[in-house]
């Protein structure tokens, strides 16, 4: 009897360790999980910030990205995306626990004229009590065209306002905009898409076209599909990506993904190609729209 005592103590006593271990010892993991969205938690400020100074022969992108949030969170996380001229140029993330705000920035190296477009996805998940967990998002971007030609003077601009920096618009457009026509029609033939079945869009387009491709869906429906899509691109694009044979490959100098919602509002589907040019997909179920 006192050895079964003894043992049944013990076990008690593992699964007590075990406990404490999981719920507030276990380290967290890298990673995002939407939860749901508690609307009483916001952003005070978020950014996402690009400018670009000149040096010798070459310049330099400055690449900044900031939010805090109006309280502390268990975790936050800004996962902040730069792409030139239609791929994948540099990726910054940072994750932070029992914190409010987050900061990252970095400098990039360029030699050659440049359509540049950072999107950042800022996240916290927050532990109202040791059983409920929610979350907040949110989405920023910025945007800026830089000049470097022997035949035109170094300038970067947001906007166009000179003739010659609106022909720089057309020119650098087209060649990022090209980059993403071929991306869809690899991804078209190589999983037999039939592109007129889905309203397309760009990653990078998402913070100002969010209503037109999720028209139907409720704000709130809205927000978990993009937090949903958040998590897959996490864990399925920006830590790595794993291509249709089973071998990874970094995500540097992939394509802008394009989103594509499906016309009966049933999948979301997201297709790019990485750096050798093979095509990747994937896909997401949408909720109903009721």
């Amino acid at each position: 009897m006192r050895i079964q005592a003894k043992y049944g103590l013990l076990a008690v006593f593992i699964l007590v360790s075990a406990l404490i271990y999981f719920l507030y010892l276990k380290p967290v993991e890298e990673t995002i999980i939407f939860f749901p969205i508690d609307p009483s938690l916001s952003f005070d400020s978020a950014s996402t910030h690009l400018a670009a100074e000149k040096s010798d022969d070459n310049y330099s992108i400055n690449w900044s990205e900031q939010s805090v949030l109006n309280t502390d969170a268990y975790l936050r996380q800004d996962i902040s995306l730069l792409y030139k001229n239609g791929r994948l140029a540099g990726i910054l993330k940072d994750w932070r626990q029992n914190t409010q705000s987050i900061q990252q920035k970095e400098d990039i190296t360029e030699s050659e004229s440049g359509l540049f477009q950072g999107l950042t996805f800022h996240y916290a998940e927050v532990h109202p009590s040791e059983s409920d967990i929610v979350s907040a998002q949110a989405l920023t971007d910025d945007e800026l065209y830089v000049i470097l030609s022997p035949f035109s003077k170094f300038q970067s601009f947001k906007r166009p306002i000179s003739a010659e920096q609106k022909e720089w618009k057309q020119v650098l457009d087209r060649t990022a905009k090209a980059v993403m026509a071929d991306s869809l029609n690899k991804a078209s033939e190589a999983f037999q898409l039939d592109k007129d079945r889905y309203e397309v869009a760009s990653l990078t387009e998402l913070n100002t076209k969010q209503d037109e491709l999720l028209s139907g869906f409720t704000e709130a429906k809205q927000k978990e599909i993009i937090g949903k899509l958040w998590e897959g691109l996490y864990r399925n694009y920006v830590m790595g990506i794993k291509k249709e044979d089973g071998s990874g490959i970094s995500p540097e100098g992939s394509t802008i993904p394009l989103l594509l919602v499906s016309n009966d509002n049933k999948e979301l589907l997201t297709v790019f190609n990485v750096s050798d040019g093979s095509p990747v997909i994937l896909r997401q179920k949408l909720p109903s729209l009721h």
